[in-house]
Parts: structure tokens; C-alpha cells; sequence
């Protein structure tokens, strides 16, 4: 079993490495090359992942036992070449020199939400999302082969460091509507750097989350200032599809800014950036003691400095973010605050906590169109949560919210059901009168 922090992929050496991800299969470790061979085919990973169960073309039984077949059949030509020295693809036609031609398609690579189900249920510990972003790495930095509307993404990041392409001098605009946010340049003497993330910057909806967080940590005497103009992406999703070079200059620009200011104590909103600003980061020397809204909240809550007191008549539903959840095991806090919200009725669906179904926006899928398979991802999502009739489906993630709140307009239920974030809940449980 792997003893690197979970979920955390290997780093690049983007200025030495002469090919970039995995072409050939030779080139995974001994790791995962091993997996393919411990791989039992018992099946539970299909049974747990997203991909599969909607009928898109990735089965990550199937990928881990392409991968095996296709270590076996060219064996006899990787040991001949390598006793050589000579080129591995020496003699192959073209379209035949990444030796996962005609095992591995680019549809079944780029069908993983990175969701880690798969991973989280295997028995023998395959780690199947590691080689598929190592595919993905080949595929973008060596093969420029990705989903057309990727490249608009990628671009985005480059000219202004968000997905949307938004100007990145606006950052910072969602705090002048919000009385007595400072920037790090205006007051750096602060207990927590506020990591706003690119949703929580640029995203009408998500805005309002940011602006409940802060009236939260305002009651509570929590001392914050936010980095505005000089926050960049965290590079979460370009990591993920496979651009290594975009997300080690994203993240090495903010780790500059970070030291910059000395930080050493950061609150994350969105659990794709918590994890990489917690875990990724210290791969290039970004270490910094990272805590998740949810989590601080929580805290707060057991040092009594909120108190919450007004009644929220509701049913609610939570649903666990990948990233915060397999990723990070936060189950217990966000499920532990909804249940100290006075009049609120906590309902679970059928898969929760580990087993937990992913809303499909992970692994950079919130920017790819999801055309293939038998109906969305989350739309089926959104499906178990109304089984148990919520009032409220809860989450803790700027994509999950956009993702269920499409997947309620597909089931034609946004009206009769709403999507907040735990803590716009903890924020109007805090006005002392009733609703």
C-alpha cells in the first residue's frame, strides 16, 4: 500500500524530464504495474464508481486488466529493447508507438472523475486515478489530444488564472460588498489567511457563500485577511487533466505570495483546493497548516464563541464532496454542524460517507461536457438525494452546489428544493429569532 499522503499524484521534473506521463507501459512504476497483476477482479471498484454505473466507457476493473494485458503481450519487446538499448517504439508504425493502442482508449482516460470510489473499496489497493492522470499527462503535454472545450480552460488559466477567463484584477471585487474584509497587503498581522478560490472569487452564487463565511468568522472574533488580485487558481483541475506545467505555475506563483506573507494558518472553502493547498503544495515547499471551513466551524462551535439560536425548520440531506470526504475522511464535522442547527432534520442517502456517489465535477470534469453514457452523473446524484425528501441538499463544495443545483433542474425540482453550503446554514442560525 502506498505510504504518500492520499490522493496526492507524483511530481513532474518539468524542467529536466525529456517525455511527460505515461505512453508506453514501461513507463508506470513498479507500483503500478504490480497492481495490475494483484488486481482479483472481484469488480468492486466498477460497483462504486460513477463513470461506469452512468455507462461511460471507463470500467476501472477493465483499465487496470488493459493495463496487465498489455504489459504481457509486449514483455518480449520492452526486455529486447531494453537489453539493446534501443528505442522501445523502434520499427512500430506510427499510430501504433503508444503501446496502449487498441487496449486503452482516450475515452475511457478522460471519463474519470478522479472520485477515488474505485480506490477507496479495492481490497488489493490498486491505485487506478494515479495512472490515469499519468495518462492524461501524456496525452496533454505530450500528444496535445484533450476534450476541445479543455483547451478554452487552459487558457483561461493562462491569461488570468481562473477557469472562467474573468479578469484577474476582479478577484477581490465580492469583499466591497462585504463589510470589514482586508486584504494580506492592507493587515498581514492575522490568525488565517481566507483562500477564497476562484468559485468563491468569481461565482454569483458562490459569492454568497464566501459572504456567509465571513459574517460567521466576524461573530466569532476570528481574525482574517484575503490575498484579492494576487489569489491565483490553486491548480487543482489542471493537475487532474493531466497539465502538470499549468498547475506547477500556478501553484509556485502562490506559494511565492504565501511566503511572501509569512503565512502559516489557511481557510479553504472549496475541498479541491484544501487538498491541494494542503497536501500538493508541500511537494514544492508550500507547507502550511490548511483548514477546511467545516472543520473550523466546528471548532468554534465546541469553543463556544457561536452560538447558534435561530430555528431552521428543515429537512436536509448531505451530500460528502469527494475531495473533502475519500480524500480527506471530513465526514463527521459538516454532519456534526447541521445536526447543532436548532429545527434542522438530517436525512442521509443510501450512499454516503465513504461510499459516498460523486457529483461527476471532479478530475476537471466541471469543465467538460459529459455527452457519452446513459444520463449525467449528477443528475443520478441528485436522483438518491430526493429519495429521502429533502427541504435542503447540503454541501460543503462550490462544485457540488453547481452540480446539484443543474441536476434538481433536471428533475424539475428547484423550486420545492434548495442547495446551500453548510455554512450560509450556520450563518442564519446565528440571528436569534425565529423563521
Amino acid at each position: 500500500r502506498s505510504t504518500k499522503p492520499k490522493g496526492v499524484v507524483s511530481l513532474l521534473d518539468i524542467e529536466n524530464s525529456e517525455t511527460f506521463g505515461v505512453a508506453h507501459v514501461h513507463q508506470f512504476t513498479w507500483k503500478q504495474l504490480m497492481d495490475s497483476d494483484a488486481c482479483i477482479r472481484c469488480g468492486r471498484c466498477q460497483d462504486n464508481c460513477p463513470a461506469y454505473l452512468t455507462e461511460k466507457p471507463l470500467t476501472p476493473k477493465q483499465l487496470v486488466q488493459d493495463i496487465r494485458e498489455c504489459l504481457y503481450d509486449k514483455s518480449k519487446q520492452i526486455a529486447k529493447c531494453k537489453a539493446s538499448g534501443e528505442d522501445i517504439t523502434w520499427g512500430l508504425p506510427d499510430e501504433e508507438k503508444p503501446l496502449f493502442v487498441g487496449y486503452i482508449t482516450d475515452d475511457q482516460v478522460w471519463s474519470c472523475t478522479t472520485c477515488r470510489a474505485c480506490m477507496e473499496v479495492c481490497p488489493m489497493y490498486v491505485e487506478h486515478v494515479d495512472k490515469i492522470v499519468d495518462l492524461r499527462r501524456n496525452l496533454v503535454l505530450m500528444e496535445s489530444s484533450f476534450p476541445s472545450e479543455v483547451q478554452l480552460v487552459f487558457k483561461n488559466f493562462e491569461n488570468n488564472s481562473n477557469p472562467w477567463g474573468l479578469g484577474w484584477a476582479d478577484r477581490g471585487n465580492w469583499a466591497k460588498e462585504v463589510p470589514g474584509v482586508t486584504t494580506m497587503a492592507e493587515n498581514a498581522d492575522v490568525d488565517y489567511l481566507l483562500w477564497v478560490g476562484c468559485s468563491g472569487s468569481f461565482d454569483d452564487r458562490y459569492n454568497k457563500v464566501t459572504a456567509s463565511l465571513v459574517k460567521v468568522l466576524q461573530a466569532a472574533g476570528v481574525s482574517f485577511s484575503i490575498l484579492g488580485s494576487e489569489e491565483k487558481c490553486c491548480g487543482d483541475s489542471a493537475r487532474k487533466m493531466g497539465n502538470e506545467y499549468l498547475y506547477q505555475t500556478l501553484a509556485m506563483e502562490n506559494i511565492e505570495t504565501l511566503n511572501g506573507y509569512g503565512v502559516k494558518n489557511i481557510i479553504v472553502m472549496c475541498p479541491h483546493g484544501y487538498n491541494t493547498l494542503k497536501k500538493d503544495y508541500k511537494q514544492l515547499g508550500g507547507d502550511y497548516n490548511v483548514i477546511h471551513h467545516t472543520e473550523l466551524i466546528k471548532q468554534l462551535l465546541d469553543q463556544g464563541r457561536i452560538t447558534l439560536k435561530r430555528q431552521l425548520a428543515a429537512r436536509v440531506v448531505y451530500h460528502d464532496s469527494c475531495y473533502l470526504g475519500r480524500y480527506n475522511e471530513i465526514y463527521s464535522q459538516p454532519r456534526d454542524i447541521l445536526q447543532e442547527v436548532p429545527g434542522l432534520e438530517l436525512a442521509e442517502m443510501e450512499r454516503n460517507r465513504k461510499h459516498g456517489f460523486c457529483c461527476g465535477a471532479g478530475g476537471g470534469r466541471m469543465w467538460m461536457e459529459e455527452d457519452l453514457g446513459n444520463g449525467k452523473i449528477n443528475d443520478n446524484r441528485v436522483a438518491q438525494a430526493l429519495e429521502v425528501e429533502p427541504n435542503i441538499a447540503v454541501t460543503a463544495c462550490p462544485f457540488c452546489m453547481v452540480m446539484f443545483e443543474d441536476g434538481l433542474k433536471f428533475h424539475n425540482r428547484e423550486n420545492d428544493v434548495k442547495v446551500k453550503d453548510v455554512v450560509e446554514l450556520v450563518a442564519e442560525a446565528l440571528e436569534d429569532r425565529d423563521v
